[in-house]
């Protein structure tokens, strides 16, 4: 696929170039899930940046998913919410192991030892199914 430049489109997707004879729905190779690479920047920032650059990721994410379009108002109260939510369930959770299992003493507290390594891990399963379903509700909103 040839593409060319096109300063109206934005770097983050391609136009396809006159000639060549290739139909622009054949042209979707830089599409994850129905997703433009910069709707996938927005989701994934979204969802991850707070956990990488703690708030301020979050922030960004917020700052590309508020103006991004092709999902409904549900979509985006939803993807708003992720990160605060995930973030909160990571602290209870590891609040409630330190304060109220640990101290109970030996077996309780090797068994809560070991759930609580499990704890990140899990909330990283959370958060990628929560980006691979708002990444599959994209264009959605735009449909109805």
């Amino acid at each position: 696929m040839h593409t060319s430049p096109d300063p109206a489109s934005g770097p983050f997707e391609p136009v396809p170039a006159t000639g060549g004879g290739t139909p622009p729905s054949a042209c979707s190779g830089n599409r994850f899930r129905g997703c433009s690479s910069r709707q996938t920047t927005a989701v994934l920032l979204l969802v991850f940046g707070g956990f990488l650059l703690p708030v301020v990721g979050w922030l960004l994410g917020l700052a590309l998913w508020i103006p991004a379009r092709g999902w409904s108002l549900r979509a985006k109260m939803a993807g708003v919410l992720v990160w605060p939510v995930a973030a909160l369930g990571l602290t209870v959770t590891s609040a409630a192991t330190y304060w109220l299992v640990l101290p109970l003493g030996d077996p309780l507290s090797a068994i809560a030892t070991s759930l609580f390594l499990l704890v990140p891990s899990s909330w990283f399963l959370l958060l990628l199914l929560a980006a691979w379903a708002l990444l599959g509700a994209c264009n959605r909103g735009a449909r109805r």
